[in-house]
């Protein structure tokens, strides 16, 4: 009988584990994601950048700066880049190319092959210079060129769909929008007032609320205080608002900006000039190093809130080899110190290229179960 009563008890403990076991399994089981629902994501790095004649010789032959070009590419890897200031060529081109050509093929895809190709630009104004989109064809698709303004040059919106095979992450054709902007530059703002104020009217006035939209070019805004930048970032709602990412969303800085008077407040951020001999490394462009903060990428709230896809990645906005060091000195001088923020032959092709440093930000492309339908006026 004890036999018996020991066997019931060993077989009543056995299920009682084998029980707790497969609980135990169930649980490490249901705390595993499923291969199906890992979310992919990507990143599309957009770069700002006033190449200062690019193409007239004055700084020397085109051959040498786009080697100078080359090295600044290799580093940043932009995968949308607006060229403001390039010496105007016919932007229907011709049987022998033209400068946006001469730069895909020697520069862009000489370091990353069939990488690039370039919206195609607009020059009604008849400037004698113009602005280029180029852009990644291996992540977007390039859709069409509107000419909001001709006045000095030309303000273009660009617009394109992000490439997303099968769908994998969008769930759903996800279009990005791009104002590329070179206003008047000079210490009065009235005429770059009226551009920017006129353009940001035609925006407003083509969309209900902003969708995926970039605002980015050279401004030559001499501080906040100014109606063009004013008209920039204020809107009647919210829903045509778009934001300067240092001030908001980031909070590094706070308003009101006066870069021209005050540019130590500033001075991560500051784009002009790369230079601070007038004379050195040409006579070229503007000197006095780090004094003004002339070159933007505004962004629209969905851009910031992630609210179709794209996601604005915080404090991802940058000068690009701005140590926060070189208010009134080279970016590649050694005094105060020497600039570690980028390798110095990045920093002697950003110097020698143009007076300008690029501005840069980067953007997720990520799977959102909240977004919004896609904007296609």
């Amino acid at each position: 009988m004890k036999i018996v009563k020991v066997f019931l008890l060993f077989l009543l403990g056995s299920l009682l584990f084998s029980c707790l076991k497969k609980d135990a399994r169930t649980n490490n089981v249901d705390s595993t994601p499923l291969t199906g629902t890992i979310e992919k994501s990507d990143t599309l790095r957009v770069m700002a950048y006033n190449v200062l004649n690019y193409g007239d010789l004055c700084q020397g032959s085109t051959t040498s700066l786009d080697g100078y070009f080359r090295t600044i590419i290799q580093y940043t890897q932009p995968d949308l880049m607006s060229c403001e200031k390039m010496t105007a060529f016919p932007p229907l081109g011709g049987s022998g190319g033209n400068l946006a050509d001469e730069i895909l093929a020697n520069v862009l895809n000489f370091v990353n092959p069939d990488k690039y190709n370039y919206a195609a630009p607009t020059n009604a104004s008849g400037s004698g210079t113009l602005s280029v989109l180029f852009y990644n064809q291996q992540k977007l698709t390039y859709v069409s060129t509107e000419d909001l303004l001709s006045l000095v040059t030309d303000f273009d919106l660009y617009k394109f769909y992000y490439n997303d095979i099968n769908l994998s992450i969008t769930k759903d054709t996800t279009f990005l929008y791009a104002v590329v902007c070179h206003t008047k530059s000079g210490s009065a703002s009235l005429e770059r007032d009226f551009q920017d104020s006129t353009v940001m009217a035609s925006l407003r006035s083509k969309f209900e609320h902003f969708p995926n939209l970039i605002v980015m070019g050279d401004f030559n805004t001499r501080g906040s205080f100014e109606h063009g930048y004013q008209s920039l970032i204020s809107s009647k709602d919210s829903n045509t608002t778009i934001s300067d990412p240092p001030y908001y969303p980031d909070e590094t800085l706070k308003y009101p900006g006066n870069w021209s008077i005050s540019p130590s407040y500033v001075v991560p951020f500051l784009t002009t000039s790369t230079r601070s001999l007038p004379y050195d490394p040409n006579a070229c462009g503007a000197s006095g190093g780090g004094k003004g903060w002339y070159d933007h990428i505004f962004i629209s709230n969905w851009l910031i809130n992630g609210s179709n896809y794209i996601k604005y990645i915080p404090h991802s906005y940058q000068s690009v080899g701005n140590d926060g060091a070189r208010t009134g000195v080279s970016i590649n001088s050694n005094v105060p110190s020497v600039n570690t923020s980028a390798p110095a032959k990045v920093l002697d092709a950003l110097y020698h290229f143009s007076d300008k440093y690029t501005v840069m930000i980067r953007f997720e492309v990520k799977a959102n179960r909240n977004a919004v339908s896609p904007v296609d006026p």
